[in-house]
């Protein structure tokens, strides 16, 4: 089954490679901690079935959406750790918990980009991929 989700993991990241990365007008407006933040967050969750170590990465995923949120509240830039940690916890099977994450990023894109958004369009695949693999998992 772990294997089951590495190649999902390996497919999901490349297709939504673009999904977990901050747009560039919001990285500016990034302080150099935010920075450096975000960038943890993104190289922890990529490499999490390398290393192993979820606590990890759900602790600097955290901490990013915790430091973003202060000054970058439902901006695109909060995206990206959200759906890092999100993802993480769809690897590890608590979609309980990944869930409401999804749905945040969501409801974020939405209110950016509209409902009929590519953006949008790229968060209801991964959600519909957590179902994918909700359905795996209960099998």
């Amino acid at each position: 089954m772990k294997y089951i989700y590495v190649f999902l993991f390996v497919l999901v990241g490349l297709y939504c490679a673009h999904t977990f990365a901050a747009d560039s007008a919001s990285d500016e407006a990034l302080s150099k901690q935010e920075k450096e933040i975000s960038n943890n967050c993104n190289l922890e969750a990529r490499n999490a079935l390398v290393h192993g170590d979820m606590a990890l990465v759900e602790k600097v995923c955290t901490q990013a959406i915790k430091e973003i949120e202060k000054s970058h509240a439902d901006k695109e830039v909060l995206v990206n750790p959200i759906m890092n940690l999100a993802f993480s916890y769809t690897l590890t099977g608590r979609f309980e918990k990944a869930t409401p994450l999804y749905t945040r990023a969501r409801n974020i894109r939405e209110k950016l980009y509209g409902a009929d958004s590519r953006e949008l369009r790229e968060i209801d695949d991964m959600i519909r991929k957590q179902e994918e693999m909700k359905r795996q998992h209960k099998q």
